[in-house]
């Protein structure tokens, strides 16, 4: 075939094919188009507790009070709930602490059958580092579990139902690290929705011993007998979730901020661009990674083949990866518009791997060969005449 039956060939076919393969990006990278999505949480039909769905948020009205929260103090943080699912895939933030200086200072979350407990940190040089301590085997099968994290002179540490399950002193636990706005359900900075069900959640201002944690654990459970003495005038926020309707949960005592149940889904704090060590601490994975990059391949394929057939443009590779990058890009943006994604420079850059690859694939001789017999097949005309 030479140069201009590879043209007639593909005056159609490629450009047909790269407008296709960018469709299918826009598609699914804006998908599901819905930039007002429900607020998926709803009261418990039992009257205590909230639902939350695969897109459910609810935040604080406004920080903790500081003055009980101070630096270098002993806090405790109880939290009773219920997981939706408890699989191999299950994931997702059930419970985060905000502040501006510092968008995921405090985290909870559910990893498979596990809880991670998560700190951001400044180090010497003024870096974020995460910290991290997993209780593996946390959530064993959907049921109420209880889960307390302690912190004192000798460390912190992390208790199950009422049990020491691990000790957590590595982090360096203090009340500064509750001092912030109360985001449940998700993330504040990205959606990493965590299905299931919130029924208690209380914040001391100091620390609590193995006694009064198992009392808390029983008191929760509905056993009368069992009293908490001594630990109501150090409670910071404690939510029953009694309410059972309406779009507040009121805190006490009355300095503590209400949470606020919006009607329409939304990332409280949604960044746009979040640089890769920001999404990559709770979301990214290697199957995320390889979708991005496969993804775009298509793309960087059809569009090398496109610039050096149809227009002969110089530099052809380098081209086509410039146009997978600025494609890439005005996905992320407009990803900022629409609640159940995220936007993230780590999909940039995979994304224009992928149509690096493309390309290559593309100028490999025996492909190119490949591909003339394909677009040859779409020449009906000519295989009419031949015959």
């Amino acid at each position: 075939m030479n140069k201009q039956d590879r043209l007639s060939a593909t005056d159609l076919a490629l450009p047909f094919a790269c407008i296709l393969v960018i469709g299918t990006l826009f598609a699914a990278g804006l998908w599901p188009f819905n930039p007002f999505p429900k607020n998926q949480v709803a009261w418990l039909g039992t009257g205590k507790g909230l639902q939350f769905g695969d897109h459910g948020v609810v935040f604080g009205s406004g920080p903790f009070e500081q003055t009980r929260l101070k630096r270098d103090s002993f806090c405790t943080l109880a939290i009773r709930l219920q997981p939706d699912v408890v699989s191999r895939g299950a994931t997702g933030t059930l419970l985060g602490v905000y502040i501006p200086e510092n968008t995921s200072q405090f985290r909870l979350l559910q990893w498979r059958d596990s809880l991670l407990i998560r700190k951001d940190r400044r180090d010497a040089k003024n870096h974020f580092k995460t910290t991290q301590v997993e209780l593996e085997h946390a959530f064993v099968t959907p049921e109420l579990v209880s889960f307390t994290i302690t912190s004192g002179p000798d460390g912190s540490v992390a208790y199950r139902n009422g049990i020491r399950a691990a000790g957590v002193s590595r982090m360096g636990l203090s009340c500064a690290d509750f001092a912030g706005q109360l985001v449940l359900g998700d993330s504040a900075v990205m959606d990493n929705a965590w299905p299931g069900n919130i029924l208690d959640l209380a914040v001391y201002d100091r620390e609590l011993t193995p006694q009064e944690i198992a009392s808390k654990f029983a008191n929760w459970n509905g056993d009368p007998t069992v009293q908490e003495a001594g630990v109501d005038q150090h409670i910071v926020a404690q939510y029953a979730f009694t309410e059972g309707s309406g779009q507040h949960v009121h805190g006490e005592p009355g300095s503590a901020p209400d949470l606020y149940i919006p009607e329409i889904f939304k990332v409280p704090h949604k960044k746009l661009l979040m640089w890769p060590w920001e999404e990559s601490q709770d979301k990214l994975d290697l199957r995320d990674i390889s979708i991005n990059i496969f993804g775009f391949v298509p793309f960087g394929f059809v569009f090398a083949a496109y610039l050096i057939w149809n227009r002969n443009v110089s530099h052809p590779t380098i081209v086509t990866v410039l146009c997978g990058a600025a494609i890439s890009l005005t996905i992320e943006i407009l990803q900022e518009y629409i609640p159940g994604r995220d936007s993230g420079l780590m999909d940039v850059i995979t994304n224009t791997c992928g149509t690096f690859l493309g390309a290559l694939l593309f100028l490999w001789g025996p492909m190119q060969h490949l591909t003339r017999k394909v677009l040859d097949f779409l020449r009906p005309s000519e295989r009419i005449t031949e015959s």
